[in-house]
C-alpha cells in the first residue's frame, strides 16, 4: 500500500528536553494507524511536526510524497485534523461547522450537510454548551471532515469518554475507514482501545519510535506468556538460562519474570526453582495484552521496524 505520510527520522527538542529522537513512521494509505505511548512519549509533538506547528530540528516530513516545504504546505490541506474541542457553546453544531468551514475556506456550505449526516448530528438543533461528552466528539469528527480529507489525525481522542461514548467513536471511526476510504492517524495512551480498532502500531517512548508493527504480525507476537513470580529473580533467571534452552524473558518489577516462550517447559522450570530452593509464588499463563507488549518493549528496549 502507498504511503500517505512518512516522517523520516524526525527529532525535535525543547530546550534540553528531546521529544522526539530519530522517528520514523509509515501511514498507509486506507488503514487505521495507532500511536501508542504515555503521556509525555512524545505522541502530541509529532503531531504538531506533522501539521507544521512546530519545525523539526533535523528529519522531514513527507505527504503524498512531498517533502518541500512550500508543496507540503499544499499537502496539508487535505488532511483533518482533531485536537481537543473549540467550538463556540452557544452555536450549534451547524452554526460552528459552518464557521469552519469560512476559516478553511470551504464556500459550498453542502459540505456541513454531508459531514453532518455522516456524524449523525443532521436532526440535532440545541446548542453545543447542551451537549454530552459524546456528542461533542461527533461534532469534533464532523470539523475534521469538512473539505473531505483523505487522512485524518486524532490526538488522543477518547479522553473524558465513558464507556458507551468510546464504543460509539470506535464504531464511527471503522465506519469511516471501511465506507469513506478515510485513513486514520490516532494516538492513545488507553492501549485496550486502539488494540480493538487500529490496523497498524507504532509504540513510542521517551521520543523514541519503539516499533512498527501491523495487526497481524502483533497478533502473532502477543502469544501466551508465562508469568513465574519468585522471591530472588536474579537467581532465578540464571538458573532459567542454564537450565531452559532458548528461553525468552523479560523481567517485570523485582520479583516477576514473564516467558515468551517455551510455555511446554513449564513443569521443568518450576522444579529448577524450586530445587534449587528458591520461593515460587506463582508460575501461571496468560495472554499478552496490548498494554503487555508495550511494557514489553520497553523494558527490552525496543526494535524499530517496518
Amino acid at each position: 500500500m502507498e504511503n500517505l505520510l512518512e516522517t523520516r527520522r524526525a527529532t525535535k527538542s525543547y530546550g534540553k528536553q528531546l521529544a522526539l529522537n530519530n522517528v520514523s513512521i509509515h501511514v498507509r494509505q486506507g488503514e487505521i494507524y495507532g500511536l501508542i505511548g504515555k503521556n509525555g512519549a512524545g505522541k502530541s509533538t509529532l503531531f504538531k511536526v506533522i501539521m507544521s506547528l512546530a519545525q523539526l530540528d533535523s528529519g522531514e516530513i513527507s505527504l503524498y510524497g512531498e517533502t518541500a516545504s512550500d508543496r507540503l504546505i499544499g499537502a496539508q490541506k487535505n488532511i483533518g485534523f482533531m485536537f481537543g474541542s473549540q467550538f463556540f457553546p452557544y452555536l450549534t453544531a451547524r452554526e460552528n461547522l459552518i464557521y469552519s468551514c469560512k476559516l478553511k475556506g470551504i464556500t459550498n456550505l453542502k459540505e456541513v450537510d454531508r459531514v453532518l449526516e455522516l456524524v449523525e448530528l443532521t436532526d440535532v438543533n440545541k446548542k453545543v454548551k447542551s451537549y454530552s461528552m459524546g456528542m461533542k466528539q461527533r461534532l469534533n469528527i464532523g470539523n475534521a471532515l469538512l473539505g473531505n480529507p483523505d487522512l485524518i489525525l486524532m490526538d488522543e481522542p477518547i479522553n473524558g469518554l465513558d464507556p458507551q461514548g468510546i464504543a460509539s467513536f470506535r464504531q464511527m471511526i471503522q465506519r469511516l475507514n471501511q465506507e469513506q476510504n478515510v485513513t486514520f492517524l490516532l494516538s492513545s495512551h488507553i492501549l485496550g482501545e486502539l488494540g480493538l480498532i487500529g490496523s497498524r502500531f507504532g509504540f513510542i517512548h521517551e521520543g523514541n519510535l519503539l516499533q512498527e508493527i501491523d495487526r497481524k504480525e502483533l497478533f502473532a507476537q502477543t502469544q501466551d506468556q508465562l508469568v513465574i513470580q519468585v522471591d530472588q529473580v536474579g537467581i532465578a533467571t540464571s538458573l532459567l538460562e542454564e537450565n531452559i534452552e532458548g528461553i525468552d524473558y523479560f523481567v517485570n518489577g523485582d520479583k516477576e519474570i514473564v516467558v515468551n516462550k517455551p510455555i511446554e517447559a513449564a513443569d521443568k522450570m518450576a522444579k529448577v526453582l524450586i530445587d534449587a530452593g528458591l520461593s515460587l509464588y506463582k508460575l501461571a499463563p496468560h495472554q499478552q495484552t496490548l498494554e503487555d507488549y508495550y511494557l514489553s518493549l520497553i523494558h527490552q528496549g525496543g526494535v524499530a521496524h517496518v
